[in-house]
């Protein structure tokens, strides 16, 4: 097995991610970022799956869009 290979979510965070997008509530987040990980309060815009592979579009605190993958990215709790 690749050690890269996707590795789906639980529901529950997904169903958390979907909440954000519909009311526009901000998610506390950590991703890679380079060489280093980013912790942040995001706007999350979307959820996207292209082969088989689900990312999460987001804008940051200082107005940047990210696209990660999902399994990459860190949901903290409030």
């Amino acid at each position: 097995m690749d050690d890269d290979a996707y590795r789906p979510i639980p529901c529950a965070t997904q169903d958390r991610y979907e909440r954000a997008i519909i009311t526009g509530q901000p998610l506390a987040l950590n991703w890679p970022y380079g060489d280093h990980r980013i912790d942040d309060r995001v706007r999350v815009l979307d959820l996207e799956t292209s082969q088989g592979v689900e990312y999460v579009r987001f804008m940051d605190s200082h107005g940047r869009l990210h696209c990660v993958r999902l399994d990459h990215v860190r949901l903290h709790d409030d």
